[in-house]
């Protein structure tokens, strides 16, 4: 049914409009809210002086409204997101404390396992209980790396490597020795040498090398008096002595059977790292050193 006033079709909508019965400017959309059209902020300035106030070798510090040195600019310690300083030196270090490739590191893993002797020897056993933690979550922690396992394997690895410097052995059953300065020095004492002097010259022993480096012989008819006794930088792993050892006076004395191992030691290693067995008594190794 058509309300009074309302247009029967299309032909009277457009005589009506032709008539000025409508409206000929666009309504307000009654459901606008007004607002400011978007407008972008204002940079504010800075609070540096627009002459720079600063001697030659300092820089306006805005926080502080203060000068401070160049070389200040950046280092202060105000911000609490600043991440510490990584010591690469003692981070090197951390890692050898835990390589079991290495003497040092296989040294701090397996005193934790030696085991009582009778015979004052310094026997090893692998104990899945030694450096197990005890609290539930340092417990997850342990078994999501490897727990036991982890730990038996270090223990192989660190033990390999004392048994391939020839500074230990197998015993059997488990149970490993590593040798003390006496021990290793007389297993390799009697190793040959290939001795590198003028003419044809039988090869010398380990053993006839270490000695002649700890007892020289003057080489121009003088009498030698050797070399002074050094502090000593030595012990702390398995299987070592100090190289000295000091009174209460202060006089530093030679612990010889040390010093055999140790140089002993030298001129093992020396042949294994360079293939080089050529010894001259009185100097030391020849060539490829």
């Amino acid at each position: 049914m058509a309300t009074p006033n309302m247009p029967s079709s299309a032909q009277d909508i457009i005589n009506n409009f032709l008539s000025g019965g409508y409206a000929s400017q666009a309504q307000a959309n009654p459901f606008r809210v007004n607002v400011d059209p978007f407008r972008p902020p204002v940079d504010t300035p800075d609070d540096t002086p627009d002459n720079d106030p600063c001697p030659e070798g300092y820089v306006y510090d805005p926080v502080i409204k203060s000068c401070v040195p160049i070389d200040e600019v950046g280092t202060g310690d105000s911000s609490d997101d600043q991440s510490p300083e990584v010591d690469p030196n003692k981070a090197l270090f951390d890692r050898m404390k835990k390589d079991p490739s290495t003497i040092f590191g296989a040294s701090n893993i397996l005193d934790d396992y030696l085991i009582d002797d009778p015979n004052g020897n310094i026997l090893l056993k692998f104990d899945p209980s030694v450096n197990q933690p005890k609290l539930p979550l340092a417990m997850l922690g342990d078994m999501i790396f490897g727990g036991g396992a982890r730990r038996q394997e270090n223990f192989t690895k660190g033990m390999q490597s004392f048994m391939d410097q020839g500074y230990g052995q197998y015993q059997g059953d488990g149970t490993y020795q590593v040798f003390n300065p006496q021990q290793y020095f007389d297993t390799v004492q009697g190793n040959q040498l290939q001795s590198y002097g003028y003419g044809s010259q039988p090869n010398i022993t380990v053993g006839q090398a270490v000695d002649s480096v700890m007892n020289p012989q003057p080489q121009d008819g003088s009498k030698s008096s050797g070399s002074p006794i050094a502090e000593d930088m030595s012990g702390g792993l398995l299987g070592r002595s100090p190289l000295t050892s000091v009174d209460s006076q202060g006089n530093r004395t030679r612990n010889d059977t040390a010093y055999k191992a140790a140089v002993a030691r030298n001129i093992e290693r020396n042949k294994a790292n360079f293939n080089n067995s050529k010894f001259k008594e009185g100097v030391g190794f020849m060539g490829g050193r």
